[in-house]
């Protein structure tokens, strides 16, 4: 893995902890989709609300790290953060059913499903 990607990886981990600690979880469920979303929705507009931009945060570095750990996402050449961050969340808002569900599950699956790679 590429120095630059390691660090990716280490920064979300590293900013997604304080939202995973079990008293805040008692409250909110802060790995929902119903949560992360809010992120994911603030991250597209511009500029980022001050109030969201640590869960924007969270939100870019989880789908970032999941377009380079997961072998089956075969991105186009030209994308960039903004469209990935889209992409999830058109595939989340079209299952509002699945709010509810763990985010980097339902945000893996939006990748695959959105970019999925084909065989030549």
């Amino acid at each position: 893995m590429k120095p630059a990607r390691l660090m990716t990886v280490a920064l979300t981990v590293v900013l997604a902890a304080p939202l995973t600690s079990p008293g805040i979880r008692a409250q909110q469920d802060t790995n929902s989709a119903n949560y992360i979303m809010l992120g994911c929705e603030a991250f597209l507009l511009d500029p980022i609300p001050t109030s969201k931009l640590l869960v924007a945060g969270v939100c870019a570095g989880i789908i970032d790290t999941l377009q380079a750990v997961k072998p089956n996402i075969c991105l186009p050449a030209m994308s960039t953060r903004r469209l990935l961050v889209r992409g999830v969340v058109t595939y989340i808002n079209n299952n509002p059913a699945r709010l509810h569900e763990n985010f980097i599950d339902l945000a893996g699956e939006a990748l695959e499903q959105t970019w999925p790679c084909t065989k030549q």
